[in-house]
């Protein structure tokens, strides 16, 4: 690859604008299975691409961000494989979210409950709460009461607030997957 493409690919995944070697653009977030459509050659890059050295990610969290990025590519079935026997933290939130695209709440709560209180939480509540009236009314981030808005957007589609919360949970965990091994 290209080394203009592989800084491309970094400067872009960092602000999740996220461009790839085919100019590829990873929208963040996927709210279900079928939105937004999902990418089929994203995809086919995705599982292939060489995150520690494009994105710099330790070889500890590379699933976990590649099921992060998958999930937001559409590819929800191998995004799930990578995730599904982690016990730690990240593997088990991220293991909730799957679930919550999936449309499986149930499942998802189940998963964000083994979480317990992801290392980011605060964080993901900062900045939601500084975009979000919703999120702002709340004591603390709760991915399962996120569920609950989830699931309510399935009768009356989800809103432009709905959509930056999700971005921002994504965008606040792979920051953190970027800084060093999965706990």
């Amino acid at each position: 690859m290209h080394r203009g493409l592989i800084d491309k690919f970094k400067d872009h995944m960092a602000g999740l604008g996220f461009v790839g070697s085919h100019g590829f653009v990873l929208r963040f977030p996927r709210i279900s299975v079928s939105d937004p459509v999902p990418d089929q050659e994203l995809i086919a890059f995705l599982r292939h691409a060489d995150l520690e050295r494009l994105g710099g990610y330790s070889s500890g969290v590379v699933p976990f961000v590649r099921s992060l990025l998958l999930l937001a590519a559409g590819d929800l079935e191998r995004a799930h494989l990578l995730v599904q026997e982690a016990s730690n933290a990240d593997g088990t939130y991220i293991h909730g979210m799957v679930h919550r695209t999936e449309d499986d709440f149930d499942n998802a709560r189940y998963w964000f409950g083994r979480t317990a209180v992801h290392p980011v939480a605060a964080e993901i509540y900062r900045r939601a709460a500084a975009n979000s009236p919703k999120v702002a009314s709340r004591a603390t981030w709760d991915p399962v009461w996120m569920t609950d808005w989830v699931e309510a957007s399935r009768r009356t589609g989800p809103d432009e607030e709905l959509r930056a919360v999700l971005g921002i949970e994504s965008k606040v965990l792979l920051e953190h997957l970027a800084s060093g091994p999965a706990e």
